[in-house]
């Protein structure tokens, strides 16, 4: 089996190993920690791969019920242009768009694409560089017609365009900023520039009980090790990657006994993963429950940024009864520039939103201004004709 540990780019690592590994190469169960691609849901293309992390897409309805609270009935995407992310992103548009299918909600959603040079990153935020440039004009449009963009892509991707928004003037109390598995970045406390620039920020990632014993024993030991190895300490929260790390080695495990129970071989990597599904558990990382295409159907825990920590302010149920409810403090939550209420999708004068009474109204009083100034001209033309007789 391969458990997979990459971590940057982890999704374009695991698509190729899970394409190798497949039945009909090598037929070797690929078990993932944290790849996020939606691709790998196919069952047909990847029939040995399942998974810890939940998919970009699988965090949509979370979106949608967010934005019903709200009443957010427009949003703006902005996705990294890699092939995987961009096609998760049109699916999360359909979703989004079409209230019958998501029985929930329809949003009105604008998309638009960005770049990030992997090559030079630093070069990405030279104000004089295409790929700045291009990004400045986005968020531009964007502010033409929303007030709450969701980031897809990695840590870096949402890090340069928060900072982006921000030279913009987009932290200003007026946008909403929304992301998936951000926590996992790692982040600089001592940046001031990033610290502003993501405040307020509402990230969601998998249910994680943090008060659980089992987890703060299980976080006491990694600390411990971290410290006895001397690995370089970063700011990501090592414990939720170890934690699904763990997990992720205990599903492979489960997989194992049920081969042994029913007498099949373990060399058959298809079978070992078909057996994962409906494996449940409450594992380091949570409530864990896989589905019939190896994915984890997880609760989405809502996190806000604030000050540089991720505090929780709500919950979104997917594997708890009552199914798909969402559960939200929303006097916790801290928005970007801290107005006194949460930021409107049509702006706060309504600035973005016309109604069909708002165009009559602005057509009437076109109108009748058009009369008053044609009423004016005919008036001044018989007081002329009148005066040269």
């Amino acid at each position: 089996a391969v458990v997979s540990t990459q971590s940057t780019g982890c999704s374009v690592v695991c698509e190729l190993a899970g394409y190798l590994c497949a039945a009909d190469q090598w037929n070797i169960p690929v078990v993932s920690h944290s790849c996020s691609s939606d691709d790998l849901s196919k069952t047909d293309k990847y029939p040995t791969f399942a998974r810890l992390s939940l998919s970009v897409f699988k965090y949509t309805k979370s979106i949608i019920a967010i934005c019903q609270k709200f009443e957010w009935s427009k949003v703006g995407l902005m996705v990294n242009n890699i092939d995987w992310y961009v096609k998760t992103a049109g699916k999360m548009k359909d979703l989004m768009t079409n209230r019958e299918e998501n029985e929930m909600y329809q949003i009105d959603v604008f998309l638009e694409k960005f770049y990030f040079d992997e090559d030079n990153e630093s070069g990405s935020y030279d104000e004089s560089s295409d790929t700045y440039k291009l990004l400045v004009e986005q968020l531009n449009r964007m502010k033409q017609k929303v007030r709450v963009i969701i980031i897809v892509g990695y840590a870096r991707d949402i890090i340069f365009v928060l900072k982006t928004a921000k030279k913009q003037g987009m932290n200003n109390g007026h946008f909403a900023f929304i992301t998936q598995e951000f926590i996992q970045a790692d982040l600089n406390k001592e940046d001031k520039d990033l610290i502003q620039s993501i405040e307020g920020v509402l990230d969601l990632e998998p249910l994680l009980n943090k008060t659980d014993k089992n987890y703060i024993s299980f976080s006491e030991r990694v600390r411990k090790i971290v410290d006895e190895k001397q690995y370089p300490k970063t700011g990501k929260d090592a414990n939720l990657v170890a934690a699904q790390m763990y997990d992720a080695v205990w599903l492979y495990a489960k997989a194992l006994e049920e081969a042994v129970k029913n007498n099949y071989g373990i060399e058959d990597g298809e079978r070992l993963v078909e057996s994962m599904d409906g494996q449940n558990w409450t594992g380091m990382s949570g409530e864990i429950l896989i589905d019939n295409t190896g994915d984890r159907r997880g609760n989405v825990q809502i996190m806000n940024i604030q000050n540089g920590d991720f505090k929780q302010v709500g919950t979104w149920w997917m594997s708890k009864e009552p199914n798909e409810s969402l559960s939200l403090s929303v006097d916790n939550i801290a928005w970007p520039g801290a107005p006194e209420d949460h930021p409107a999708a049509c702006g706060r004068q309504y600035e973005l939103c016309q109604t069909t009474s708002d165009a009559i109204a602005k057509i009437t009083l076109l109108s009748l201004v058009c009369m008053a100034f044609l009423f004016g001209l005919l008036v001044r033309l018989y007081l002329y004709n009148r005066t040269n007789k």
